[in-house]
């Protein structure tokens, strides 16, 4: 009896069985190879300001109990109730994904006992943060960001630092922004402007005149209205005197001492009366700031901001320390650098390509590349490939100085072609004298 044949697939034709292929959840992003030049390039930078200005690194956990944020924000609030990715653990505790790395720190701190009278603490965090809102602003459900924080007993002059630091981290990305900043003073500050706002609200016509969202706002937290982007919210609240007008004597002096810091400094800023919270979080005393883009005139989106909040350790039962810090979105900074084309460097540039003709050859380049990569040079290979041209064109594309070519007749001499990648030009070298050669072109040594 013949044996039936066998079936083969067809991609053209689909079957029953073909399913449609699983895309990625709403709001989170892949990022692939072509595009880590840009994350090496913006998280090398943030290290090494972190480092220059003795930020220690400081890593916490993905996941934290949802009475944390609860503690902090208060268990109505629109942030712990809209924002937080939540689910309970198999014991019944409610926890949440990070939403931001500040509370954190401070509850980090807290519980290892870190912060003290004593001394200053300067920490330093990159990690990926969680929101469930939509997608607003370039700001996807899952991104990643970078904090500066400094907690302690520390002058005005801190502030300044933190916002010269994170303009540096900017301008020398090649991305304009000026810094956007304001004060909200103290408790009794903002006590005292409560106050001027419901005045304001009471004149007839205005609050019929505000988006839908803050009509409903406007009773449970009057500074809602100052938040808020609807032209319309904007045109009602054009005559609405500032906050830093209501300021107590000493919080003037202490957000005047800042700005002449940043004029002294040379950091490009402005008053932003309506500035009274960062990146969704509005519980900030005294300074307050935003890095926003400019480009050809035009001002957008913040790529990151922070000010202080020492209310956060208050509201976790701590010793009163001032803190103050400020966060930068990683995707938002990348996309800024990507639109204005700048220049990015690849990673994988290399010294030396290694390439081989042969299995006998391949063995041999093998060893030859642990050899030269442990003596320090930036060296590249494609083995799995054996096509001699195929190989030449990854060391192109790596932008090697050299390439050092094994083949049957050159491992029988044993010796090995240097090629120079920019001229085109080849030499015989005894094998045996190879790194000394690189070593004396390159200056390793």
């Amino acid at each position: 009896m013949p044996r039936p044949k066998k079936k083969t697939l067809d991609s053209s034709k689909k079957t029953g069985r073909e399913q449609a292929p699983v895309a990625k959840i709403k709001g989170m992003k892949d990022i692939l190879p072509d595009e880590y030049k840009y994350w090496h390039l913006v998280n090398r930078k943030a290290s090494e300001l972190a480092k220059l200005y003795n930020f220690k690194r400081i890593d916490l956990p993905t996941l934290e109990s949802v009475a944390l944020y609860e503690r902090v924000l208060g268990k109505a609030s629109d942030f712990v109730s809209q924002e937080l990715f939540t689910c309970a653990s198999s014991d019944g505790e409610k926890i949440a994904l990070r939403p931001d790395g500040a509370i954190g720190l401070m509850r980090a701190g807290i519980e290892h006992n870190y912060f003290s009278l004593e001394r200053i603490f300067k920490a330093f965090w990159q990690g990926t943060i969680f929101r469930y809102d939509k997608n607003q602003g370039g700001r996807l459900r899952q991104s990643n960001q970078f904090r500066l924080d400094i907690v302690g007993d520390f002058k005005p002059s801190a502030d300044a630092q933190l916002i010269l630091i994170g303009y540096n981290f900017f301008k020398e990305l090649q991305v304009d922004v000026e810094v956007e900043i304001n004060s909200v003073g103290n408790q009794e500050c903002r006590n005292n402007y409560t106050k001027v706002i419901n005045e304001y609200f009471k004149e007839r016509g205005r609050k019929s005149k505000l988006c839908a969202d803050c009509r409903k706002k406007i009773l449970k937290n009057p500074w809602s209205v100052l938040d808020c982007q609807e032209a319309s919210c904007e045109e009602v609240m054009a005559d609405l005197p500032p906050l830093v007008d209501h300021l107590t004597d000493d919080c003037r002096k202490r957000f005047e001492a800042v700005l002449e810091y940043l004029d002294g400094m040379g950091v490009p800023y402005s008053l932003n009366t309506r500035l009274v919270s960062v990146n969704g979080f509005d519980y900030y005393n005294h300074t307050i700031f935003e890095y926003v883009p400019v480009s050809e005139g035009n001002k957008s989106q913040a790529l990151g901001g922070g000010g202080n909040y020492s209310a956060v350790m208050e509201s976790l039962g701590a010793k009163a320390l001032s803190v103050c810090g400020f966060g930068i979105d990683v995707e938002k900074t990348i996309s800024r650098i990507r639109s204005k084309n700048i220049t990015v460097a690849c990673e994988e540039e290399a010294d030396i390509f290694m390439a081989q003709l042969s299995e006998n050859a391949k063995q041999k380049c093998m060893s030859l590349f642990e050899e030269l990569r442990r003596a320090g040079f930036r060296v590249r290979e494609f083995f799995i490939q054996d096509s001699l041209k195929l190989q030449l064109e990854e060391a192109e594309r790596v932008k090697a100085k050299y390439a050092l070519i094994l083949g049957q007749k050159e491992l029988i001499d044993e010796t090995i072609l240097l090629r120079d990648m920019e001229s085109g030009v080849q030499e015989t070298i005894d094998i045996r004298k190879i790194l000394h050669e690189l070593d004396k072109r390159l200056n390793i040594s």
